[in-house]
């Protein structure tokens, strides 16, 4: 069991439900040292390490192994899963695993933040 940090489409909790048929328990959570911004041509961000940068997503608690085998095939080969320390806002920290974009696909994040709203709108428009 591990913690997974998620700061893109897995923050809306039936895409978590989705992908990997379970739910956890989450909470708001921290990523330091870390930039989130648009992929050109995609609804989900991407993230890579930027000095005194920071991404709030949702920590998941206690994956197992079966919805991590379903959050890997979920993702796409721009990224990568490396494990990364997180914190709350209180500033109580855990390591935790996420999914950090290939320093080969770099070149396609635009830097403009990308709008968690926006998506969820889209995601809501998309379904109805």
């Amino acid at each position: 069991m591990l913690n997974f940090f998620a700061y893109g489409t897995l923050l809306l909790p039936e895409v978590m439900l989705a992908v990997t048929g379970r739910s956890f328990a989450s909470r708001m959570a921290i990523l330091g040292g870390f930039a989130r911004y648009r992929i050109r041509g995609q609804s989900f961000p991407g993230i890579f390490p930027e000095p005194g940068a920071s991404v709030t997503g949702l920590v998941y608690w206690e994956i197992d192994g079966l919805a991590l085998d379903r959050l890997d095939a979920y993702e796409d080969a721009f990224y990568h899963r490396e494990t990364v320390a997180i914190s709350t806002a209180a500033g109580v920290g855990w390591a935790a695993e996420t999914y950090v974009i290939n320093e080969e696909s770099h070149g396609l994040l635009l830097r403009e933040d990308w709008c968690f709203e926006n998506f969820r709108r889209q995601y809501s428009e998309n379904i109805i």
